[in-house]
């Protein structure tokens, strides 16, 4: 089977599905901006601050662009990762894509929830009703990249129903 990515914004469930589809697979589990943080040694805030989105988005790529096809992945993108360069074209031509759909209402609670801030273009200091029109704004510019997707998921779904669509796909 080929490679699967799971493309969608921040807190869309990429790397939590991510996982736990790799383990029903049998497939190994790779979360992009972990391999981003280890290549550089620093950290993603960091590297924005330091080095600036643009360099960011070089490395996201090269790192993409290094992953051979069909090999058993199940591979969590950053939520930008779709958006830049070509890479939306590499990920459709090396693997299947799964857009996870979430609202930006449903983001912003999932953001809430969280004690990590690790995400330098979400600002959890932000107001509420700022925050969740900067989601909104960044979903509607990055959706004509995430709807290329071979699937789309809207909200929460279960391993087993991605399982089941995954099947009709290979058909």
């Amino acid at each position: 089977m080929k490679n699967i990515f799971l493309v969608g914004m921040p807190s869309s469930g990429k790397s939590t599905l991510g996982r736990q589809l790799a383990k029903r697979l049998n497939f190994q589990f790779i979360d992009m901006d972990d391999l981003v943080v280890n290549q550089e040694l620093s950290s993603i805030a960091d590297i924005f601050k330091f080095k600036g989105e643009g360099y960011f988005r070089e490395i996201e790529s090269k790192i993409l662009k290094n992953i051979q096809p069909n090999q058993q992945l199940v591979v969590a993108t950053g939520g930008g990762v779709p958006c830049f360069f070509d890479n939306m074209d590499y990920i459709k031509a090396t693997g299947i894509s799964i857009f996870l759909n979430v609202p930006p209402e449903d983001l912003l609670k999932r953001i809430q929830k969280t004690d990590i801030n690790n995400r330098p273009l979400i600002d959890k200091k932000k107001k509420d009703e700022i925050l969740l029109s900067e989601l909104t704004e960044r979903l509607h510019h990055r959706l004509p990249f995430y709807e290329r997707a071979d699937l789309q998921i809207d909200g929460d779904i279960d391993v087993e129903q991605i399982l089941w669509l995954l099947e009709e796909v290979e058909k």
